[in-house]
């Protein structure tokens, strides 16, 4: 718009607006319409895949859990050590880019099968874990195929072209006055690079820790169960289980968490040395947080 009342304030009127310039504007909303409506599926199937996740996670979790009981088999304290680990290797995976602990992880998984493989515990059984576990990795392969590349970048280099050649089209553009002038250029420069920010977003829909916005995908449910894996023998409800599950969720977002009457500071220094917090380390200081007086906690979050 500066730019726009600039040229009025020279005496540049511009050109008269025709069928031509409708039609310019008209086939780039068109396109990014287009991009947008493929990028969204992608963004719909980015949010199945840390459900996926979680599921999986909680079904070897409980299946583990009764063949111990029945046949003393797997190790569990080995076991939920290495289902926490798949989550804290994705958080670690999404903040590096270009690393691959959650596969590491979920490969890990196979030393306790092969143990249950030799203990007295059915075959089926095991079949069953392997399944689970294959769904584990096609999970994890899905949330770094989806981070990792862009939708149709040729298309996105053209919509970016189509926005700079509008937006300069509307400055040497006269529409009725220079008041109409002026609220056409910002209606529609707003809309266009809105739409270029909007795809952005979509196109990495995991993010954690300080870079983390409302806009991105929600790991909560995975938090949760690393919670329900470190406190399995803990007298917990569900209840505290969420509450504890936002706990993480908030010193993963650079917030502070009382924990026994200190604060637990997440900062982590200067931005660009920035390090994820340690999942064991957060589940601890948000135990004792919720733990010490959940019904205060839970009248605060309210």
């Amino acid at each position: 718009m500066g730019v726009r009342a600039l040229l009025f304030a020279l005496g540049f009127e511009g050109l008269s607006p025709t069928a031509l310039v409708s039609s310019i504007i008209g086939g780039g909303i068109f396109v990014m319409g287009l991009v947008i409506a493929g990028t969204l599926s992608d963004y719909k199937d980015a949010e199945r895949a840390p459900t996926d996740l979680a599921a999986g996670l909680y079904s070897i979790l409980r299946e583990t859990q009764s063949m111990d009981r029945v046949w003393g088999k797997p190790n569990m304290t080995k076991m939920r050590a290495q289902l926490v680990e798949v989550v804290d290797g994705l958080r670690r995976d999404i903040d590096a880019g270009n690393t691959r602990d959650c596969q590491t992880a979920i490969e890990g998984l196979s030393d306790s099968f092969i143990e249950l493989e030799e203990s007295d515990v059915p075959a089926n059984y095991v079949v069953r874990l392997r399944q689970e576990q294959a769904g584990l990795r096609k999970a994890a392969l899905r949330i770094y195929h989806i981070q990792r590349e862009e939708f149709l970048p040729s298309a996105y280099a053209m919509i970016v072209s189509f926005v700079i050649m509008i937006l300069l089209l509307l400055m040497f553009t006269t529409i009725e006055g220079p008041a109409e002038t002026l609220v056409t250029v910002a209606f529609l420069s707003f809309f266009f690079v809105y739409l270029l920010r909007l795809l952005n977003v979509i196109n990495k829909p995991f993010k954690v820790g300080r870079d983390r916005n409302d806009d991105d995908v929600s790991l909560f449910l995975l938090y949760e169960f690393g919670v329900h894996a470190r406190l399995a023998d803990a007298d917990t409800t569900s209840e505290q289980v969420v509450e504890i599950a936002e706990h993480l969720e908030r010193i993963e977002d650079n917030e502070e968490v009382a924990a026994e009457g200190d604060e637990v500071a997440a900062g982590r220094g200067n931005e660009e040395e920035t390090e994820l917090v340690d999942l064991e380390e957060v589940v601890d200081a948000a135990v004792t947080s919720a733990q010490s007086d959940p019904e205060s906690d839970g009248k605060r979050e309210r």
